[in-house]
């Protein structure tokens, strides 16, 4: 009578394991940059809607609206809409956690940008362009004269 023995045999096991390593030594560096992309066009969307937010809000109020950094002129750090009447961070309409990912956000020197009572940039000659910088990855912002927020793309 023959007994055949059920289950893997030890190269089996051996070679399955192998070739899972592999992959996942091959998979790893790109799983890696998909999460950094992620975190990234998370901290820009999360930029773009306080822009949007205090656009709208001039429009529906009809007064004009600020967004400016809560400690000084980086970017990257907590961010409040407020009403240009009243630009303290304890009248702040809503206020936006910081990057927590390292990265630098460049507005050419601007430290607040301001949204007249139809939606439009106020005080400004040329639109807004702001660039988002995290290691490699680089992502545009443009805030147009009209008011509108463009990313990636230009103004005209």
């Amino acid at each position: 009578m023959s007994h055949r023995a059920k289950g893997f045999s030890l190269i089996e096991l051996l070679v399955t394991v192998s070739l899972v390593g592999i992959l996942a030594a091959i998979a790893i560096p790109s799983f890696t940059s998909v999460i950094q992309n992620s975190k990234a066009d998370a901290e820009v969307t999360t930029l773009q809607r306080a822009l949007n937010f205090a656009r709208l809000e001039a429009i529906n109020r009809g007064v004009s609206t600020q967004v400016l950094p809560v400690a000084g002129a980086a970017w990257n750090t907590d961010l409040m809409v407020v009403l240009s009447a009243s630009p303290t961070a304890a009248t702040a309409l809503r206020r936006t956690a910081a990057m927590t990912s390292g990265a630098l956000v460049n507005t050419g020197g601007v430290s607040v940008i301001e949204f007249n009572n139809l939606g439009a940039l106020n005080g400004f000659a040329a639109p807004v362009v702001m660039t988002y910088t995290s290691g490699t990855i680089t992502r545009t912002i443009n805030v147009c004269l009209n008011g509108r927020i463009v990313l990636g793309g230009s103004c005209i």
